[in-house]
């Protein structure tokens, strides 16, 4: 009888500890929900910040924002590294008659917020003609700051 009691009390006891950590485990998870959140609007507000340099800097604003291993694909080749994006990109902001804008429709961080994606819809101009798309950026965080790595635009057909 008296092991009975024994096993009951422990067993009881740890239905206590087992219970208690449940809310620890919630209140973990909904800290790591919150911080998520938190940088998913930073790295949103980051692609918005892109725009608007683009829009106040041109090329300038445009190469500010990317990482200087950036590259992105054309007609199925790669560019990368700044310099070889400025010179690439030069020839595309030097028309006065070129507008792109885009804006952000989800973002999503790595759990250890290095690595993060942005996407959504684009709109480029030049002259009467309109381009409308979707495009993906892939960001990496540097020194506090969310830099460009990857940038692909996917025109609507």
């Amino acid at each position: 009888m008296r092991r009975t009691l024994i096993f009951l009390a422990i067993f009881a006891l740890g239905l206590v500890v087992l219970a208690a950590k449940k809310p620890a485990a919630s209140a973990a998870m909904a800290s790591s929900a919150a911080s998520s959140a938190t940088m998913e609007k930073e790295l949103k507000d980051a692609d918005r910040e892109f725009a608007r340099q683009l829009a106040t800097r041109g090329l300038d604003g445009w190469m500010g924002s990317f990482a200087d291993d950036a590259s992105t694909i054309h007609e199925g080749k790669t560019v990368t590294g700044k310099p070889a994006l400025h010179a690439y990109y030069a020839s595309i902001f030097a028309d006065k008659n070129f507008s792109l804008t885009w804006s952000p429709t989800r973002a999503e961080v790595s759990k250890d917020g290095t690595l993060g994606y942005t996407y959504g819809d684009y709109e480029a101009k030049e002259g009467a003609d309109i381009s409308r798309g979707m495009y993906v950026t892939a960001w990496r965080r540097e020194r506090g700051r969310w830099k460009v790595v990857l940038d692909l635009g996917s025109a609507a057909h």
